[in-house]
């Protein structure tokens, strides 16, 4: 995984920063999933994501699922960290969130795995929140209010877990930090039920 990561932040002429996971790279050999290349047909929005890109993090997310298979949690965990950190210093965090919800809309039978990864990539391996946690929470946000302007009702549901397990998250890592949840963690909980009802009323009209 690491490979195809730097091979095409190299061509593109980003940062070619890499942790050393060689258990990652065992696992370049195991993709399953078929390469997303644009936003369920949505011509607006597949303008925004590199088809290359694309390619990379759904074999990126596929290596990492297998590794989960395998209950090789450590990898798995590196490999999470590498995504997001490249995604982050080549700004492209964004196009990360869209593929991820791509493949949710294409892949539903895996979702469950995709949103562990989106849960994971907003924390470091201590608990406490990633670096990028402020900017995936707002793109996540975004994420969902696109969903349900569209009525995308499938991936709504599964975003909305994803940010519920990010609030619970953090509500962990807050407790163990200051001995009780901080006004951070209800102020996402908050925006989180507004989503909800939102989301709720826009696909159900």
């Amino acid at each position: 995984m690491r490979f195809a990561l730097a091979t095409y932040f190299m061509k593109r002429g980003g940062s070619s920063h890499l942790s050393s996971s060689p258990g990652v790279l065992s696992s370049l050999n195991s993709s399953s999933y078929e390469p997303t290349s644009d936003f369920s047909g949505d011509e607006e929005e597949s303008e925004d994501v590199d088809p290359d890109f694309s390619d990379v993090v759904s074999t990126h997310v596929s290596n990492l699922m297998q590794l989960l298979a395998e209950k090789r949690f450590q990898e798995w965990s590196s490999g999470i960290v590498e995504l997001r950190d490249y995604a982050a210093d080549n700004e492209l965090l964004g196009s990360l969130v869209a593929v991820l919800m791509t493949m949710i809309r294409r892949q539903e039978h895996d979702a469950e795995s995709i949103v562990q990864v989106i849960e994971h990539m907003c924390f470091e391996k201590g608990a406490e929140p990633s670096p990028v946690f402020d900017q995936l929470i707002e793109l996540l946000f975004e994420a969902l209010g696109h969903c349900c302007a569209n009525k995308d009702t499938i991936v709504a549901i599964w975003l909305l877990r994803a940010i519920d397990g990010v609030s619970h998250g953090l509500r962990q890592s807050h407790e163990q930090l200051y001995g009780d949840s901080q006004r951070s963690v209800y102020t996402l909980e908050q925006a989180a039920t507004k989503l909800i009802r939102e989301c709720l009323a826009g696909t159900g009209s």
